[in-house]
C-alpha cells in the first residue's frame, strides 16, 4: 500500500512538471518543427506594429515597423526610392535594423544603394540560392561590400530574430531553379499578434509546387502575392493552401498589363484583394493584440 502511494505521488509530480514546462514553453514562444521547417507559436506579448506595402510602382518594398524597430523587405527600383523615403519619413524611420532582399532582380534590389546612403542598415539578408551571376549589376554581395553592410545568406529553415518574441522564418527556396531566378525568391513568414504574414517575392508556379510537395505550411492571414499577380504565379492549389484574409498585389498595371491578372485575383475565393497602385503611399496593415486586422491608406 505504501509503495502504491509513493508511485502515485511520483506520477503526479511528473505530470505537474510536464504541465509547468508546457506553460513556460507557450509563454516563451516555443520553437517547433513541421516538415523540416521551423515554426514559431504563441507570441508572449502584444506588439506595436505596422506593415506598409509601399506603392513603389511595379516593384516590391515593404516596411515592417515592430516595437519601434524598422525592417525592409526589398528596396524596389531606383526610381522607387523617392516614394520609399517618403514612407520611411512618415513613419519616423531613421535607420533600418535589417533589409531582406528576396532575389537579385532590379525591381527588388534597385533602390538599395540610395536607401543605404540615407538610412544606416545594420544587416542585409539575401537568398543563399541564386542563378544570377555575381558579376551582374545587381550583385548583392558586391553592393554589400561597397556599402560596408554585413550580409548573411539565408536558406530554408533559417530564423532571424526581429524583436523580442518575433522571428522572421525562411520557408524557401528549398532548391535551386536554374531557369528563372524568380523561383529562387526568399519565402518569408512572421507570426505577430496572433496573425501570420507571408511574403513570397516573385515566386512562380515552380517554387509554389516545390513548397506544397514538401508539405510546407504556407497558410497565412495576410499574403503578399507572388510576382505582382502575373499569370505565371499563384496556382489555384497554392492560393487555396494560403487562404488569406487579405491578399496584396504590388504593381502598376500601366507598366505591366499582365500583372494583377484576373485569374490570379479570382483564385482568392474569400480574400480581400488590394493593389498598391490604388493607394497614394501604399497599403498599411495593422493588427492589434487580439488579432484584429485593419487595412487602409499608409
Amino acid at each position: 500500500m505504501r509503495r502504491m502511494k509513493r508511485t502515485i505521488l511520483i506520477i503526479l509530480a511528473c505530470l505537474a512538471i510536464g504541465a509547468g514546462a508546457a506553460v513556460i514553453a507557450l509563454v516563451a514562444g516555443k520553437q517547433e518543427t513541421s516538415g523540416g521547417i521551423s515554426l514559431i507559436t504563441g507570441n508572449a506579448r502584444e506588439h506595436d506594429m505596422d506593415v506598409i506595402y509601399i506603392n513603389a510602382g511595379k516593384a516590391d518594398s515593404m516596411l515592417l515597423k515592430i516595437d519601434g524597430q524598422a525592417f525592409l523587405i526589398d528596396t524596389g527600383l531606383k526610381k522607387s526610392v523617392k516614394m520609399i523615403k517618403k514612407v520611411l519619413g512618415k513613419y519616423g524611420v531613421s535607420s533600418l535594423e535589417a533589409v531582406f532582399l528576396s532575389h537579385r532582380h532590379s525591381d527588388h534590389v534597385g533602390g538599395l544603394e540610395k536607401i543605404a546612403k540615407s538610412y544606416p542598415i545594420k544587416k542585409l539578408y539575401s537568398p543563399a540560392i541564386s542563378n544570377c551571376s555575381e558579376e551582374a549589376e545587381n550583385s548583392i554581395d558586391r553592393k554589400a561590400d561597397e556599402l560596408n553592410i554585413s550580409l548573411k545568406k539565408l536558406s530554408a529553415g533559417d530564423r532571424v530574430p526581429l524583436v523580442e518574441d518575433v522571428t522572421m522564418e525562411v520557408l524557401g527556396p528549398l532548391e535551386e531553379n536554374k531557369e528563372d531566378d524568380n523561383d529562387n525568391s526568399l519565402v518569408l513568414r512572421i507570426f505577430v499578434n496572433k496573425r501570420v504574414f507571408l511574403f513570397t517575392g516573385d515566386m512562380q508556379f515552380s517554387e509554389e509546387k516545390t513548397l506544397l510537395d514538401a508539405g510546407v505550411d504556407v497558410s497565412a492571414d495576410i499574403y503578399k502575392v507572388g510576382n505582382h499577380g502575373n499569370p505565371d504565379a499563384t496556382s489555384e492549389k497554392f492560393a487555396k493552401a494560403v487562404s488569406p484574409e487579405i491578399a496584396i498585389i504590388t504593381t502598376d498595371t500601366e507598366k505591366d498589363q499582365d500583372s494583377a491578372n484576373k485569374r490570379v485575383i479570382s483564385s482568392f475565393k474569400k480574400a480581400k484583394v488590394l493593389l498598391t497602385q490604388d493607394y497614394d503611399l501604399g497599403i498599411r496593415i495593422t493588427v492589434d493584440g487580439n488579432g484584429k486586422i485593419a487595412a487602409g491608406q499608409a
